[in-house]
């Protein structure tokens, strides 16, 4: 039996009255543009449709309703834009002084798709609509098609004003941007944007760092080296910052238990002995908790850097087990120091995981290495 919770529809950005705001902002700098026919058109069974389908919607009913001339859409598209530069990064905010939020992501799509002919209005254009939501799943149109002059683009990127458009370099060429368009020629090939990412590793802002970490990630999933080489010459004399975002493009490897992403973070194969795995609730009910109390005791002579990590073998509706990895903690363990400690792992409903009942299964690692392993019931 599966048990799940019910929440307002993340697709419901996209709604009514937003896209009639919308066209009521173009039809205010342009008697042509028809505000009534594409709020009919983009709003057309609207209630049927996921996110993604309404942003395409929403896309097409532009191309039916801007002007025929990409140039002349473009110049109108800039200037229903909100006059604020800095993203509005919960995806609201669209009024009648111009369009933000998660209304640019039909109209970076409609530049994509439209723009591909006039690269350079097409970049400009780009650079506007990010600084007011994001533009990383629609300029991944240009990679595709002018792969070496977007690449030498972003490249001037990385040192703009902006920290969005700095953001949209790493982010947009993603080589596995979640929700986008994959880039298979970035993931045969990361090193077409790694210098990218060696021109923002000590961005000022955070924000730009993160995406530099998410796309090294990505790449991880296919060039586990390549990150580890970079990692390891990146992590020479490192700052502080550097050192998060390396810790923080390696999480994948890391819970893999990767020998030499551990070593780099100061993990080796841990010294233990009398390590026991106690499970408290044996039956755990729907919207309860899983307790367990683990406890190990060093053999080493030195301190050791533990990080321990459960991996959840849940079941599956097939009554297949499949493994979730959890970072659970890292610490200090003492020489000859016993170490015991309790956690608790919820059951509670969330909307991206769906509970079946019957036998589970939880394991423990330390710094990659299998510490223990019991079986529990969810009822």
């Amino acid at each position: 039996m599966a048990f799940f919770i019910s929440m307002e529809p993340f697709k419901n950005v996209f709604n009514r009255d937003a896209i009639s705001m919308m066209g009521r902002v173009l039809a205010a700098l342009s008697a042509e543009f028809p505000a009534k026919k594409f709020t009919r058109l983009a709003c057309r069974d609207l209630e049927t449709l996921e996110l993604k389908q309404r942003s395409a919607q929403i896309c097409q009913a532009l191309e039916e309703c801007l002007p025929p001339s990409f140039e002349d859409a473009a110049a109108l598209i800039i200037a229903s834009l909100h006059p604020s530069c800095d993203a509005n990064s919960n995806g609201g905010g669209t009024t009648p002084e111009g369009i933000q939020g998660w209304l640019i992501m039909p109209l970076a799509e409609y530049t994509g798709q439209r723009g591909q002919g006039n690269f350079s209005l097409a970049m400009d254009l780009f650079q506007q609509l990010t600084m007011r939501f994001t533009a990383e799943f629609a300029i991944r149109h240009m990679i595709l098609v002018h792969p070496e002059k977007t690449l030498a683009t972003l490249m001037d990127w990385t040192s703009h004003d902006n920290h969005h458009v700095r953001r949209l370099v790493s982010e947009g060429s993603r080589p596995r941007l979640p929700w986008a368009m994959q880039l298979p020629q970035v993931i045969a090939d990361p090193q077409l944007t790694l210098p990218l990412l060696e021109a923002l590793r000590d961005d000022p802002s955070g924000y730009v760092r993160r995406s530099v970490a998410n796309h090294l990630n990505d790449i991880a999933k296919d060039h586990p080296q390549t990150v580890l080489d970079l990692a390891a010459s990146w992590h020479k004399n490192a700052p502080p910052e550097r050192v998060r975002l390396l810790r923080h493009a390696m999480r994948n490897l890391l819970k893999q238990g990767h020998e030499k992403a551990l070593k780099l973070h100061g993990m080796s194969a841990p010294k233990l002995a009398d390590v026991s795995l106690e499970i408290l609730t044996p039956r755990v009910p729907f919207h309860g908790d899983l307790r367990f109390v683990v406890q190990m005791r060093s053999t080493a002579g030195r301190d050791q850097k533990i990080r321990l990590d459960l991996i959840v073998h849940y079941q599956k509706a097939n009554g297949k087990l499949a493994p979730k990895t959890f970072l659970w903690k890292e610490f200090i363990l003492r020489a000859s120091e016993v170490h015991r400690a309790e956690r608790r792992q919820s059951f509670r409903a969330i909307t991206t995981r769906v509970y079946h009942r019957g036998l589970h299964r939880l394991e423990v690692r330390a710094n990659g290495v299998a510490l223990a392993i019991a079986d529990f019931h969810l009822i």
